[in-house]
């Protein structure tokens, strides 16, 4: 399958779909897409030239903080985020090596704790910069993998001609 809106586009496999794109209506205008697989596997795409000075390692570490933020305050799920334990990382995007940062937790959730690991990676696209994160269970992920590598390698981005 193919995805292509408004300059972006990526393929995707069969059974996966974009289920949010939308632009921040402030002075970022971030472009932010989530492209969601089986058993809750995520691709989250985000696009703005603000991104251009971010630091992935600074951006993911501040995403884990929300995530386990985000647990406390959703009290009706009473799930609870472990350490995190982040490891440099490399992976092809938009056709191009790379790096990026490798985040490992446990989700501890109706008395199951389930491994996780998010990945973040930060891409130099036309006109603008993508970070990009993917999540998923590690039980899951040996399956979500050749997605979330379709989706990253044949990410394209075309800035609007004015």
């Amino acid at each position: 399958m193919v995805y292509n809106k408004d300059g972006v586009s990526f393929e995707h496999p069969v059974g996966w779909k974009v289920t949010e794109d939308v632009v921040a209506q402030d002075e970022t205008r971030m472009r932010s897409i989530d492209l969601e697989g089986p058993n809750e596997a995520v691709v989250t795409l985000m696009f703005s030239p603000f991104f251009s000075g971010q630091d992935i390692e600074k951006f993911a570490a501040a995403a884990a903080r929300n995530r386990a933020d985000a647990a406390r305050a959703n009290t009706a799920q009473q799930a609870r985020m472990g350490p995190v334990t982040a490891t440099p990382i490399t992976r092809q995007v938009a056709g191009k090596e790379n790096k990026g940062v490798s985040q490992r937790f446990v989700v501890s959730m109706l008395g199951q704790n389930l491994p996780h690991e998010a990945r973040f990676f930060k891409a130099a696209l036309d006109g603008t910069t993508a970070i990009i994160m993917t999540q998923v269970a590690d039980e899951d992920a040996k399956g979500a993998e050749p997605g979330f590598a379709m989706a990253l390698d044949t990410l394209r981005y075309h800035a609007a001609k004015r």
